[in-house]
């Protein structure tokens, strides 16, 4: 049994001891996408990779990596158009950030 505490007199936190190989194994669920977008129109883009031979939107595992991209991206938009990072989640788009 794990125990966090901030105080001496109050325990914060108490939990099972979690083995961080198991939480590795798990199938990821989660991804990101980043998107960019025109204010001058409503067309909307896509990071894209080339998957032997076909082109699909990039994914990211985690939200770092996507906000990295996007800073990459950036550079090259002109001033109409922006990144907008999206999560997506058993085939559920939800929009993380701006």
């Amino acid at each position: 049994m794990t125990k966090v505490s901030l105080h001496k007199e109050f325990i914060l936190v108490e939990t099972e001891t979690i083995n961080l190989a198991d939480l590795r194994k798990v199938e990821l669920r989660m991804y990101y996408l980043v998107e960019i977008h025109d204010t001058a129109s409503e067309d909307v883009g896509c990071i894209m990779e080339d998957l032997e031979g076909v082109l699909q939107p990039r994914k990211f595992d985690t939200f770092s990596k996507a906000k990295v991209q996007a800073g990459l991206v950036k550079e090259k938009l002109t001033k109409t158009q922006y990144t907008h990072i999206v999560s997506i989640e058993n085939d559920k788009p939800t929009i993380n950030e701006t």
